[in-house]
C-alpha cells in the first residue's frame, strides 16, 4: 500500500503533490513500519522465547551491539539532513524496526535450522540492505546505481519471502523434544 500511496502522490500535479510531502513521507514510512512491525510479531510468535534466551545469550548480545552500532552509523548519515525533530524520531523507529526484524529473523533461522528458516532470513537481510542502499542513495549520493541496486534487494526479499511461503516449517527433534516437556 506504501508504494502505490507514493506512485499515487508521485503523479499528482506539481502543486497538490508539494503538499503532500509530509502525508506521503509519514503515511507511508508508518505502513512500512506497521508491516515489519507484523513480520517481527508473526516470527516471534513462533518462537520459543525462553529456548532462545537460554540458549542463544551470546548471539542476542552480539546482535544488541551490532544493531546500536548501525543505528549510530545510519544516523551519523540521516542527522544532518532531517529537516523536522519528528523526522528524527520517525527515522529511528523505522530503523530499530528493521534491524529488529534482521535480529528476529537469524535467531528463528539459528532456532529452527531449516529451509524455512533460511529464506525468511535471507528475505530479512535483503530488506536491510535494501533500506541501506536506499539510506545511501537519499542522504549521500543519488545514484542511479545505488536505487537500482536498493530496488534490486527490495525485489530479492519478495522472492525470497515468497518461496519461505511455500514451504512446510520442518519441526526438528530440538524441537520436538521442547514440545514434548
Amino acid at each position: 500500500m506504501s508504494d502505490l500511496l507514493g506512485v499515487v502522490i508521485a503523479n499528482l500535479p506539481y502543486d497538490e503533490s508539494q503538499n503532500l510531502y509530509n502525508f506521503e513521507y509519514y503515511v507511508c514510512n508508518g505502513l512500512y513500519i506497521l508491516a515489519y512491525i507484523v513480520l517481527v510479531v508473526k516470527i516471534a510468535s513462533s518462537l520459543n522465547l525462553m529456548h532462545v534466551v537460554k540458549y542463544f545469550k551470546i548471539h542476542i548480545l552480539v546482535l544488541s551491539v551490532l544493531n546500536i552500532y548501525l543505528l549510530y552509523v545510519l544516523h551519523a548519515i540521516i542527522d544532518p539532513n532531517l529537516v523536522f525533530e519528528s523526522d528524527y524520531y520517525l527515522e529511528l523507529t523505522y530503523n530499530i524496526v528493521v534491524l529488529v526484524l534482521l535480529s528476529v529473523a537469524l535467531l528463528n533461522y539459528f532456532y529452527r535450522d531449516n529451509k524455512k528458516s533460511f529464506y525468511l532470513f535471507l528475505g530479512a537481510l535483503c530488506i536491510v540492505f535494501s533500506e541501506v542502499m536506499d539510506i545511501a542513495y537519499i542522504y549521500v549520493a543519488q545514484r542511479c546505481f545505488l536505487n537500482f541496486l536498493g530496488t534490486t534487494l527490495a525485489l530479492g526479499a519478495f522472492y525470497f519471502f515468497y518461496q519461505q511461503s511455500k514451504i512446510l516449517n520442518v519441526v526438528n527433534n530440538e524441537e520436538r523434544y521442547l514440545v514434548a516437556d
